[in-house]
């Protein structure tokens, strides 16, 4: 009786869901939110009850964890090698520890190097200089309005693409628009179909000279967990293909529409499984767009 009982205590206090919490690892962000395929770069791990860390799991080919150091029982970090051939796009990576599993985290693959953003940039007169091609990670506070410039020839494309609500970090609804040196808009963007409720511009530059990005929040709003990541580039950008789909294992030919460069027709070989959603990206001068366009694959004509 007396070791039937011990067991029952035992179990309840293995199966106790707050000491269960108590000792499991908890992963709140991956820093930076992403990185450029292709080289080996530093990530951050923050969270709690990371002391014990064993191990760094990515759930996606193309990630060689070179070596990781724990800092403290909320820090880890690691160096990272990102291959040539990873997919671009949203992964997912969580902490092994001794005591258990960390929640799953996404972080993000670009074509672009990154840059940080640097404070000051909130106002439009002193804007954060930054090359087309680039992807900057930045914070959106609360009030917050952050501008960048960069240089464009005329006849040149030029899109910005945020990563925003996507990261998963907070609610947050990121805002972003072209503008000439004039502060006349050009374009503006809030919530997208494409993109829910990240936005994402482009034009063709009319004139030479110096544009200004800005990013905010959508009502002003923000907070230290309102992290984006701002593709600046030459990158075409369609809103949407046509058709939306086709048989699995087929070649088809679609037509993308909406970029301000103008229609496009691309032939996509299709993958021979039926999935809800193959992503395709259109490329020019091998820049691709930032996000795929999703393509329905069928098992029908």
């Amino acid at each position: 009786m007396k070791r039937t009982s011990l067991v029952a205590a035992l179990a309840a206090l293995l199966f106790n869901p707050i000491l269960a919490h108590a000792a499991s690892p908890s992963l709140s962000k991956i820093l930076p939110r992403g990185a450029k395929r292709g080289a080996e770069h530093e990530l951050h791990f923050h969270g709690d009850r990371l002391g014990d860390t064993a191990e760094i799991l990515f759930y996606s080919p193309g990630f060689e964890v070179r070596s990781f150091e724990v800092v403290d029982a909320k820090h880890v970090k690691a160096k990272v090698a990102i291959a040539p051939g990873c997919a671009y796009g949203e992964h997912l990576a969580r902490l092994r520890t001794n005591s258990g599993l960390s929640s799953l985290r996404s972080f993000w693959v670009g074509q672009f190097d990154t840059t940080l953003e640097a404070e000051p940039n909130n106002e439009f007169e002193s804007p954060q200089e930054i090359p087309p091609g680039t992807t900057v990670e930045g914070v959106v506070q609360n009030e917050d309005v952050d501008y960048y410039v960069v240089e464009a020839e005329a006849g040149q494309r030029l899109s910005a693409e945020v990563e925003g609500i996507r990261l998963g970090n907070a609610f947050f609804d990121p805002y972003v628009a072209i503008l000439n040196s004039k502060r006349f808009e050009l374009a503006a963007s809030d919530d997208t179909a494409l993109l829910l409720q990240d936005p994402t511009v482009s034009i063709v530059a009319p004139e030479d000279g110096k544009y200004i990005i800005q990013v905010r929040d959508s009502s002003y709003t923000g907070n230290g967990n309102c992290h984006y990541r701002l593709h600046v580039g030459s990158f075409p950008r369609p809103l949407a293909a046509f058709p939306a789909g086709g048989r699995a294992g087929r070649a088809l030919e679609v037509k993308l529409l909406g970029d301000p460069a103008g229609d496009s027709v691309k032939t996509v070989s299709l993958p021979e499984a039926v999935t809800a959603a193959f992503p395709l990206r259109a490329e020019v001068d091998g820049l691709v767009s930032p996000a795929p366009l999703p393509l329905r694959i069928s098992p029908f004509d």
